[in-house]
């Protein structure tokens, strides 16, 4: 008789055992770093002499062998972290009242449209009728560990304002904070719903290895004090763990995950139902939280600050905030999307949406950009009609594939 394969769980314990050996018996000893799962990659190094990587933050990359521990399983993911934090935690997280405020945390989502995490705080605070705050914190090391551009900071907190200006109107204050450690944000988001009284954190999920655990050991954390946090899919179209090729695995080649991707939104076209904007404050918001509303957007840190000239020059280039966006997505699809196939490749024709600074701030989401471009269409079928508006689809949908393919390779990123 062959004998049995090893299960998951088995695998996983002989890489726990030998990871805590590790760091046990054998920590003394000079030579622990060559071991398979921790030694770094033999070509790390390049990424620090190329300045593509903060050693302050982050480790060397990682062997091969871990990055394939990653991919076969015996190593957990960070996203596997996360959604095994939210699945124990539910049933708790569902008893817990409605207090005197409900949060929705902004990251990379700043936009009152078509945003799930904000929608779904709004109903929660509704439910009782107690207010909501919206919160979004500048981190001065994650500018820096992510290699933040200073215009891409400068366009954040610009657009942080008309943010502002925009929940005010419906009463709702957005709370802004500078905090300088990026290791005590999640502290600091524990104080501050401790001092709201809010009883219901919401968040949009962000599939970067050190968010997701982040947000993983936050659940736990906020239920430790009484407050349900939920981490809810947002930034693609299709989540990453919804698709997945005939053997079960993500796809590693974008055109037959782009084929699954189409099939599955036809198949399920409430994917590119559009969320309803938060409702308005109950009255006694204004008076109750009238520090929150007084709170200031900071300025940039000092390394990613612009100089008058940059200032004039990106500003004129990149207006902010979500009407902007809906404005350039508009102009785009009623003007040039039908040849975008022919004339992308094209700089000087213009030819292209200039939406990128939009997707990533999240001041437009992916799903209002395929919704409109379908919408704009001779056919509600995304890989039909005209050849303009599937290429610019298929160009969008890009970037689902690699949120998808960071959530499951975590080395890759």
């Amino acid at each position: 008789m062959p004998p049995k394969k090893a299960s998951t769980n088995q695998k996983r314990k002989a890489f726990t055992h030998a990871e805590s050996t590790l760091n046990g018996k054998k920590r003394s000893r000079s030579n622990s770093s060559t071991h398979l799962l921790r030694a770094p990659h033999p070509k790390a190094q390049e990424s620090e002499e190329n300045g593509i990587v903060l050693r302050k933050y982050y480790p060397h990359e990682m062997s091969n062998a871990r990055a394939l521990a990653y991919k076969n399983g015996p190593l957990t993911r960070p996203i596997e972290l996360l959604n095994s934090a939210l699945k124990k935690t539910k049933e708790e997280r569902e008893k817990i009242q409605v207090e005197d405020a409900v949060v929705h945390w902004f990251k990379c989502d700043l936009r009152t449209r078509d945003n799930n995490s904000l929608h779904l705080a709004s109903e929660k605070a509704k439910e009782k009728g107690v207010p909501l705050i919206a919160m979004y914190i500048v981190s001065p090391q994650d500018f820096e560990a992510h290699l933040t551009a200073p215009v891409r900071v400068d366009f954040i907190l610009r657009t942080l304002e008309v943010l502002k200006d925009d929940l005010a109107k419906l009463d709702i204050p957005l709370y802004v904070e500078a905090v300088e450690k990026r290791k005590s944000i999640p502290n600091r988001i524990l104080e501050l719903l401790g001092e709201w009284g809010a009883s219901h954190l919401f968040t949009n999920v962000e599939y970067e290895v050190d968010e997701l655990r982040r947000e993983a050991r936050l659940v736990k954390s906020c239920l430790e004090k009484g407050i349900a946090m939920d981490v809810v899919p947002d930034t693609c179209v299709i989540s990453p763990g919804d698709l997945a090729s005939g053997t079960g695995r993500q796809y590693s080649v974008y055109s037959p995950w782009f084929r699954a991707w189409i099939a599955y939104v036809h198949n399920h076209v409430t994917v590119l139902d559009l969320f309803d904007q938060p409702g308005k404050n109950p009255e006694s918001a204004r008076e109750k939280f009238a520090k929150l509303f007084e709170s200031k957007i900071p300025s940039a840190p000092g390394n990613k600050q612009l100089s008058e000239e940059e200032k004039e020059r990106f500003r004129s280039m990149w207006p902010p905030g979500e009407h902007e966006a809906h404005e350039r997505l508009k102009r785009f699809c009623d003007e040039r999307i039908g040849g975008y196939s022919d004339n992308r490749n094209f700089p000087a024709k213009g030819a292209t949406s200039s939406l990128s600074v939009h997707l990533a701030s999240g001041t437009l989401s992916a799903r209002t950009c395929i919704r409109t471009a379908r919408d704009h269409n001779s056919t509600t079928t995304l890989n039909g009609g005209n050849q303009g508006i599937q290429t610019w689809i298929s160009e969008v949908a890009w970037r689902d594939f690699y949120k998808h393919v960071t959530a499951h390779w975590p080395h890759v990123w």
